[in-house]
């Protein structure tokens, strides 16, 4: 992919300094990240760094001990759930092991969140998720329920649920991480077709092949700590860290 040009007055999402403490042992430990408009940010590093705890912060699901969000250049107050739940009408997230309500359609498992907000009526909800449905090659499960459908199914339903919010960003944490090897392309096909029609995505991965074809920007996290950042044509090729290159050998 070619390069985001960053020319926005401000990042769809910023971080500077965000600190993260889990029983006096930090998780984060200072970070910063911007992610722009039509970027594909993908997020790497062992298991343990930080990477889903720093997506959860990201999107209220965790509270940081210190640093700040902001989103379009306005700053987050972080102990106002009022305004997380604005934000999350506008940052939508996908999250491991799918989180679809079991006693609902998948149609309406979609539809929920956009009417309940009053982003969309109904019927505009209904017509929206269909739409979305068959961009995933999912129309045929509309009525169908969550048990009915694989792992690989079951994610392409949450990752249009989050679609149908029409958000500024999708966060993604680790969606591939509870699929069996055959469904995983399944999912990957998608991300990689919403990458091509410009969405943008802050993305907690371990696939490598992913994130080298995909990305615009990749971080490098460890022990809770950006040791390195740039294109992936950078990371994967020419680390400048011995931290990022030793981490690559044993994934690569």
């Amino acid at each position: 992919m070619t390069g985001v040009e960053k020319k926005e007055a401000a990042p769809v999402l910023s971080v500077r300094g965000l600190i993260k403490e889990f029983n006096g042992h930090r998780v984060l430990c200072g970070v910063d990240l911007d992610l722009w408009k039509g970027e594909v940010l993908v997020i790497i590093g062992p298991s343990g760094s930080g990477k889903s705890t720093l997506i959860r912060c990201l999107n209220g699901l965790e509270k940081a001990n210190g640093g700040e969000i902001r989103i379009d250049g306005e700053r987050i107050d972080q102990n106002s759930q009022g305004q997380w739940r604005l934000l999350r009408q506008r940052i939508s997230m996908v999250f491991q092991d799918y989180s679809l309500f079991p006693h609902m359609t998948v149609l309406r498992n979609i539809c929920l969140a956009p009417a309940r907000t009053g982003r969309y009526t109904k019927d505009q909800a209904a017509e929206i998720g269909m739409e979305l449905l068959k961009r995933v090659w999912l129309d045929d499960k509309a009525h169908a329920y969550p048990a009915e459908l694989s792992g690989g199914q079951q994610q392409r339903v949450a990752i249009v649920r989050a679609l149908a919010m029409s958000p500024e960003a999708i966060l993604f944490d680790e969606p591939t991480s509870a699929l069996d090897p055959e469904t995983i392309s399944e999912v990957l096909n998608v991300m990689k077709q919403l990458a091509t029609e410009g969405t943008t995505m802050a993305v907690v991965t371990h696939e490598m092949g992913f994130a080298r074809e995909v990305a615009d920007n990749v971080i490098f996290l460890d022990q809770g700590v950006v040791v390195e950042d740039g294109p992936p044509s950078m990371i994967f090729d020419s680390p400048q860290q011995a931290r990022t290159r030793d981490f690559l050998a044993m994934v690569l």
